[in-house]
């Protein structure tokens, strides 16, 4: 601000010094007269640059052609507001009205060194413009980053969960196959024993007396063996239950049998015809029902065949 002043002071002096044309200085006399112009440098020398502003301003609105004010404006908008482009502006006016002022040699300098600062100013602006942009696009790209980051984070967990899946289904087809080769073994074991029995009875029954049962006996005996070989490699328990539920009905006592009907009815004993099945009786005998087919043949279980095939002839009860 000193240094504006000293500019000022300088200025003045010059006019006052009535050097140059005696119309220019009389003119810049008479410019400085004004009250408004007073005021203005008043409000200058106290270092309200905005009052003096504010003042100028109004003036050139009364006095657009106040040399003096331009100038002043102009000197004001360089040092201290840093508005170049504005303090040109000013400076250009001030010549145009003062062409042959003995401070046109010193504005043109300003001019010079105003478009200057001026380039300066804006390339500061445009580089200040660009690192904001760069800024926000580095933003952009930083939320990116966080946002590619949780997604592979999930996608991480994911992959984690899907490998904790296939390591427990894994497990479990093992165990799977444990309990495959149990249950063949326990099969295989199963029909061993149980043709162990039938070979053991087979040769007992080469081996009988001349007062042996009859040979239907031995049959049947043979019939039997065979039926708990079958029971031993069907049922889980080797057919204990069924052997159980047959002394149970030995020791308590057969109730009468069943009435024969001549169709499957529930409840009834029924003669097989050609052609029965054990599907084709559920049908008939439970309202279309042919998936209990298994409830006939496990009521039927001690004189049915091992397949499940039907006799004709054979009578079986519908339960």
């Amino acid at each position: 601000m000193t240094k504006r002043l000293s500019l000022l002071a300088a200025l003045a002096a010059l006019a006052l010094a009535g050097c140059g044309d005696d119309a220019v200085a009389e003119r810049e006399r008479a410019d400085r007269a004004n009250a408004l112009f007073a005021e203005a440098l008043a409000a200058a020398d106290r270092g309200d640059d905005a009052g003096a502003e504010a003042l100028y301003r109004r003036l050139l609105t009364q006095d657009g052609a106040n040399a003096a004010a331009h100038l002043n404006l102009a000197i004001l908008q360089h040092d201290a507001r840093k508005d170049y482009a504005e303090a040109i502006h000013h400076y250009r006016w001030y010549l145009d009205l003062q062409p042959k002022s003995e401070k046109a040699a010193m504005v043109r300098d300003r001019i010079a060194a105003a478009r200057t600062l001026l380039t300066t100013q804006l390339a500061a602006d445009a580089l200040a413009r660009e690192r904001q942009g760069l800024d926000a696009e580095r933003e952009g790209l930083r939320a990116q980053i966080r946002t590619l980051d949780a997604t592979a984070a999930d996608l991480r967990t994911q992959l984690r969960e899907r490998d904790d899946a296939i390591a427990d289904l894994e497990s479990r087809v093992r165990a799977l196959q444990r309990l495959v080769e149990t249950l063949k073994a326990a099969e295989t074991q199963a029909a061993a024993q149980a043709q162990a029995r039938l070979d053991a009875a087979q040769g007992a029954a080469a081996q009988a007396p001349a007062q042996e049962p009859p040979a239907e006996d031995t049959s049947a005996l043979i019939k039997a063996i065979r039926l708990d070989a079958q029971r031993m490699i069907e049922e889980p328990d080797g057919g204990q239950a069924a052997e159980n539920a047959a002394t149970r009905q030995a020791v308590e006592g057969r109730a009468d049998e069943p009435p024969l009907a001549a169709s499957p009815i529930p409840g009834h004993r029924y003669l097989v015809r050609p052609g029965d099945t054990l599907s084709r009786l559920a049908r008939e005998a439970y309202d279309g029902n042919a998936a209990r087919w298994v409830d006939i043949r496990d009521a039927n279980r001690a004189t049915l065949s091992p397949d499940g095939r039907l006799r004709v002839g054979q009578t079986i009860l519908i339960p």
